[in-house]
């Protein structure tokens, strides 16, 4: 079997979308084993940055530092890492794991809206059929909230949408004002060097000794994150090189289910019908903004 056929893209991206719903979990047990916010950003974001580093450098290819390629990196790093990041760890005690990997699942559908206001996109049938499926999707999840009442999971779930909506801007982003000259890997590596450094420089004024001082599982989730984050650069950019990014993309779908499993199986959720029913919508509207594009590059391969 050649490179890009058989069991092993397939294998890399049932894996790639499994780790993706772990993180959440992950995540929640860092935030409940009393480890501050502060600590678990930097010590997540600063163990990235130097996995990164020393990719970069068995590579012998550093990222560029100039005046474009520094506020580039800097963007990335508020919208990518640092931002989401910040979201999800107010919300992570105050929602199941599950809810929150289906609603940052969500960020294609935000994607895909941002690109087509800054007429970077186009919207077709598809694209609008999958971004209402999509809403659906969330009023599933807020049915149950609606239900009894809890005010409170409002101001949670409106933070929580704050992730893709953070998301969709890194990919807008990066798509328009990527550096000149740099690869995927030289660009990760800055991205990631920037996120650190600031980390460094807030948790200066607000660290907390407690947080190293003592090996929990909070310190293992953290590292956990930090390494798989490596493998997950890795495989994300080998299914692109090998398979496309339309291939890539369906990891979104792996991931809305296994964040629910991940949940059930560490936290012993139990979802309710409410919960799957939008694990299928939200799917559902995943493939029809995936299927639109698929359409469109077969349509436009022939030109090639």
């Amino acid at each position: 079997m050649g490179l890009t056929t058989g069991l092993r893209p397939i294998f890399l991206l049932l894996f790639l979308g499994s780790s993706w719903g772990l993180y959440f979990s992950m995540l929640k047990i860092a935030v409940l084993s009393g480890i501050s916010y502060t600590g678990i950003l930097t010590l997540t974001t600063v163990g990235v940055a130097i996995g990164m580093s020393a990719i970069a450098l068995l590579r012998r290819r550093k990222p560029e530092f100039g005046f474009r390629h520094n506020i580039f990196y800097l963007v990335c790093a508020l919208t990518g890492y640092l931002l989401p990041m910040i979201a999800e760890l107010l919300v992570i005690a105050h929602m199941p794991a599950s809810v929150l990997a289906l609603i940052v699942s969500m960020s294609p559908l935000v994607t895909l809206l941002l690109a087509w206001m800054m007429k970077t996109d186009t919207i077709n049938l598809p694209r609008v059929a999958g971004i209402l499926v999509g809403a659906f999707a969330i009023f599933a999840i807020l049915l149950p909230d609606v239900h009894h009442g809890e005010a409170v999971a409002w101001r949670w779930l409106l933070l929580t949408l704050g992730v893709p909506v953070c998301y969709a801007i890194h990919h807008n982003f990066t798509a328009r004002c990527w550096p000149p000259g740099s690869d995927s890997y030289q660009v990760a590596c800055g991205e990631a060097l920037f996120a650190g450094a600031l980390l460094i420089v807030f948790s200066s004024f607000n660290w907390q000794w407690q947080d190293v001082e003592a090996w929990n599982r909070g310190h293992s989730a953290i590292l956990f994150m930090a390494a798989i984050s490596l493998v997950d650069i890795y495989i994300y950019f080998e299914l692109i090189r090998i398979k496309g990014p339309i291939y890539t993309s369906h990891a979104n779908y792996v991931m809305v289910v296994s964040g629910v499993l991940w949940g059930m199986v560490i936290f012993a959720e139990r979802p309710s019908p409410l919960m799957w029913i939008s694990a299928v919508l939200l799917i559902a509207s995943l493939y029809l903004v995936g299927r639109s594009k698929a359409d469109e590059h077969e349509l436009q391969a022939p030109e090639m």
